[in-house]
Formats: C-alpha cells, sequence, structure tokens
C-alpha cells in the first residue's frame, strides 16, 4: 500500500474515498481514530488515504482533477491603511445613530385606560426607551376598534395624527403638526385613495378648507374662516378648474354679497 492523499479531517477523507471508489479504486483511511484522541489539534498529517501501489498514478491523476475542480474564494481586499480611521469613524457615527434613534424612538413602554372598564383599553400611550411619548392611540366611541392615532417627534411634541373620524374602519384623515400646532389635514371621504378635502391651519387655527374636484384634480368650493366662522367662499361654478366666483357671508353663515373673481391673464 502507497500513501495517496493527507486530508484536513476524516470527512474529507471519506468524501475523496467515495469519488475514487466511483472511479473503479479502493482506498483505506488511516488515522481518523487519532484525530479523535487529540481533541481539536489539527488533523494534518494523522489522517490519510493510502492505495495499491497499481492504483496510485490513476489515483493521483483523479486526486488532481478533483484539486482543480474546488472553488477559491477570493481574498478579501485589505483596506489601505489610512482608510482604516476614516472607517472606523464612519462605523462608529453609524452606530451611534442607530442607538440614538432606538433610544428615543423604538417603542419600550405602554400605559392605557379602560374608561367603560371592558378589559380593553380605549387610550393606551407608548414610550421610548428614553422615556419620551412616541404614540397615542384612542378608541373614541368606545367600539373596541382604535379610531385616532397620534404620533409624537422625538422632543416629544405631536408630529402628525391619523384619524377614523367616521368609525368604520379606515383612517380617512391625515394631519400635519409644527411646533405642536396641526397646519394641515387631508381627508379623503369617499375612500378612493385621493384626498379630497383639504384643511389649512394657521398658528393651529383652522383657516380655510378645500373641496377638490375628484374629476380634474383642482379646489371646486374654498371656505375662508375666521374664529370658527366662515367669512367668505371662493367657488368654480363652471367646474373648469378655475375658481370665478366669491361670496360673502356674515357672521351666521348667510351669504351677504356675490363678486365675480378676475382671472389671471394667460
Amino acid at each position: 500500500m502507497r500513501k495517496l492523499y493527507e486530508a484536513s479531517s476524516a470527512v474529507e477523507a471519506h468524501m475523496l474515498a467515495d469519488v475514487l471508489k466511483q472511479r473503479g479504486i479502493d482506498t483505506q483511511i488511516q488515522g481518523e481514530h487519532l484525530q479523535g484522541a487529540i481533541g481539536e489539534l489539527p488533523a494534518a498529517g494523522l489522517v490519510r488515504l493510502v492505495v495499491e501501489e497499481s492504483d496510485y498514478e490513476k489515483a493521483r491523476t483523479i486526486i488532481g482533477e478533483w484539486e482543480a475542480a474546488q472553488p477559491v474564494e477570493p481574498l478579501a481586499p485589505r483596506p489601505k491603511p489610512n482608510d482604516r480611521p476614516w472607517m472606523m469613524l464612519v462605523g462608529g457615527l453609524i452606530v451611534g445613530a442607530v442607538l440614538a434613534y432606538a433610544y428615543h424612538r423604538v417603542p419600550g413602554t405602554t400605559a392605557g385606560v379602560d374608561h367603560n372598564r371592558d378589559g380593553v383599553l380605549d387610550e393606551r400611550w407608548t414610550y421610548s426607551l428614553s422615556g419620551k411619548l412616541v404614540k397615542y392611540e384612542a378608541d373614541r366611541n368606545l367600539d373596541k376598534k382604535i379610531d385616532f392615532i397620534g404620533r409624537y417627534d422625538e422632543r416629544g411634541t405631536t408630529k402628525s395624527a391619523e384619524q377614523d373620524d367616521d368609525f368604520d374602519g379606515a383612517f380617512e384623515t391625515r394631519t400635519l403638526y409644527s411646533f405642536g400646532n396641526a397646519i394641515k389635514s387631508e381627508s379623503d371621504t369617499n375612500n378612493d385613495g385621493i384626498p379630497d378635502v383639504i384643511t389649512h391651519y394657521k398658528n393651529g387655527v383652522m383657516a380655510s378648507v378645500e373641496n377638490i374636484n375628484a374629476a380634474n384634480g383642482f379646489p371646486q368650493r374654498i371656505e375662508h374662516y375666521r374664529l370658527g366662522a366662515i367669512t367668505h367662499v371662493d367657488i368654480d361654478t363652471d367646474l373648469d378648474g378655475k375658481l370665478d366666483r366669491r361670496n360673502f357671508h356674515t357672521f351666521f353663515g348667510a351669504i351677504s354679497r356675490s363678486e365675480k373673481l378676475a382671472q389671471p391673464s394667460q
């Protein structure tokens, strides 16, 4: 018998023995029990394949073909010495930003109130790991379905709100806030995915309401308010996408006078 190959492990030795057997060459594996006796030490020089002298040349050719067919993993390019500090700095900044976001934004604890004592929270506050309020949820009509969701920024001030004001299970209104004051809300009253009522606020106070014509995407009616009372309404009477009539209203909502709006020059 002649030594044919020194394997890195008993597994590799058995795999090669199977390859050779498929090509009609019988081999013996020697030393695999010695590997188990020395624990985690490398198996090189211990586990080996041996064959009959007459099969040696053919077996070596098969081993050579097998080795040539094994994929070689490309070496990862080593970073230039000058790149390492920058890579470490950028990596540190990224990790720091992720941890800061998680600390201030990832939900940590929840508290709530069950107003009607049915076992379901009707109001629920969610706080970040830092203790900042990140979300408020409410079931305003006590039907066990959340119909208002308020979201808060890292300072704990209101950032946005989603509302289901007709309590049908679909959130049709979204309101945006700046420095805690509402600035704009959009409502999709017919659930077609396109807002058709847009409300604008000034310093958190309602200033105007636009009713959008779904056919052309332009306002068909804009109501203007002061202290909650309507002052005047601009209307697109012929539905051509241009507001052409302004109606002024009394404090009680009645039309006091009407005038034609000048059209912009072409």
